[in-house]
């Protein structure tokens, strides 16, 4: 399919209708999911479970798959969180996300009503990934991970988990819109490297150090 043949206008007044109408389409396979989990007809066509259903019967990705799994169960308990997905101001991450939490949360014995959960989702609207884990690590009391990891890969590549306080991140923070013409991709590992570097040279008069792996 060419698109070449639209201008601009026509462009842009087509993908804004095609996400509205993934939007709304997406709620209605939640709906649908429920309603054959809930008749078992999957079990009936040979799956062990929906969500083998989901990724072997319809061929999502298993993140795929347990995004609109979690989010059609969040679904059950809040039903109007349909015209929030259709409206767009949430999102399937920010559905598992709670609904993993509201998990934890039962198996400790804690139950959160129905209500409560429609609050905490009215505070999640219109808020990136970053700021959906933040307010719910608020709400839901979560621990604060405090362990480092230094994880050595197959290409010599290390992975770093580390935890930072509210300062530190912001220092970090600033030193990345600082560096934004260098690095414009903002991807955490350059700014770090930048960084390191620059600060070696100083400290080593402008010598550059060899790694030796």
């Amino acid at each position: 399919m060419s698109l070449r043949k639209y201008t601009d206008d026509e462009l842009i007044q087509r993908i804004e209708k095609l996400v509205r109408t993934e939007r709304r389409i997406t709620h209605l396979v939640l709906l649908h999911i429920n309603e054959i989990e809930d008749r078992k007809i999957h079990l009936e066509r040979g799956y062990d479970g929906i969500y083998s259903y989901l990724t072997k019967g319809l061929g999502f990705s298993d993140g795929a798959a347990y995004r609109r799994l979690q989010s059609a169960r969040l679904l059950r308990q809040v039903p109007h969180v349909a015209e929030k997905i259709e409206a767009g101001t949430l999102n399937l991450s920010q559905l598992a996300q709670v609904q993993k939490c509201l998990k934890e949360a039962s198996q400790k014995g804690l139950k959160v009503s129905a209500a409560k959960t429609a609050k905490i989702l009215e505070k999640l609207e219109l808020k990136n990934g970053f700021e959906t884990t933040k307010a719910l690590a608020t709400e839901f009391d979560l621990p604060i991970q405090t362990h480092q990891r230094t994880i050595p890969q197959k290409d010599n590549s290390v992975r770093l988990e580390i935890t930072l306080s509210a300062e530190q991140f912001a220092e970090l923070q600033m030193a990345k819109q600082l560096l934004s013409h260098v690095c414009p991709e903002g991807q955490w590992s350059e700014v770090i490297a930048i960084l390191a570097e620059k600060f070696n040279k100083r400290k080593f008069g402008g010598r550059s150090l060899k790694v030796v792996c």
